[in-house]
C-alpha cells in the first residue's frame, strides 16, 4: 500500500527529532507539491522558492565549471537552523527538510537517503 505524498512527509518527520519544515519543491517555479511546517507559512513558501533559486544558480555554476552538472545535494545553516535539500532522480523537484540546529547534517541525510526511494515514487504516483 503506498503512502501519499503528504502521509509520507508526515511519517518521516516524526523520525526526525527537532524538524522545522520539510517540502517537495519544483526546481523551476519554487511551489510545493507538498509541505510540511511547524512555523509561519509564508515563511516555509519563502524558503522553498529560496532552494529552488538555489539550485537553479548552481547548476549554471556546475556547467562552467568540470565538477558535474548537478548538486547531489546542498546544506546551508543559519544561526537557528540547518537546511538539507536533494533533488529528485530524473524529474525537475527537490526534497527540502530544514532542522534545528541541534540536529546533525549526517543524521539528517541519513534519514533523507532512507527515504529517497519512497519519496520519489510517492512524486511520480502524484504526477501521473
Amino acid at each position: 500500500m503506498s503512502s501519499t505524498l503528504y502521509e509520507l512527509l508526515t511519517e518521516i518527520t516524526t523520525e526526525l527529532p527537532g524538524w522545522l519544515h520539510t517540502s517537495v519543491v519544483d526546481r523551476e517555479t519554487g511551489m510545493s507539491l507538498a509541505s510540511l511546517s511547524q512555523g509561519d507559512p509564508l515563511e516555509a513558501a519563502g524558503a522553498d522558492a529560496f532552494h529552488s533559486d538555489l539550485y537553479r544558480m548552481t547548476a549554471a555554476l556546475l556547467e562552467g565549471l568540470p565538477l558535474g552538472e548537478q548538486a547531489d545535494s546542498m546544506v546551508l545553516s543559519s544561526q537557528r537552523a540547518t537546511f538539507v535539500s536533494v533533488p529528485m532522480a530524473e524529474m525537475n523537484y527537490l526534497w527540502l527538510v530544514v532542522t534545528e540546529r541541534r540536529m546533525t547534517v549526517g543524521f539528517t541525510q541519513a534519514l533523507m537517503r532512507k527515504h529517497q526511494a519512497r519519496i520519489e515514487e510517492s512524486v511520480r504516483a502524484l504526477l501521473l
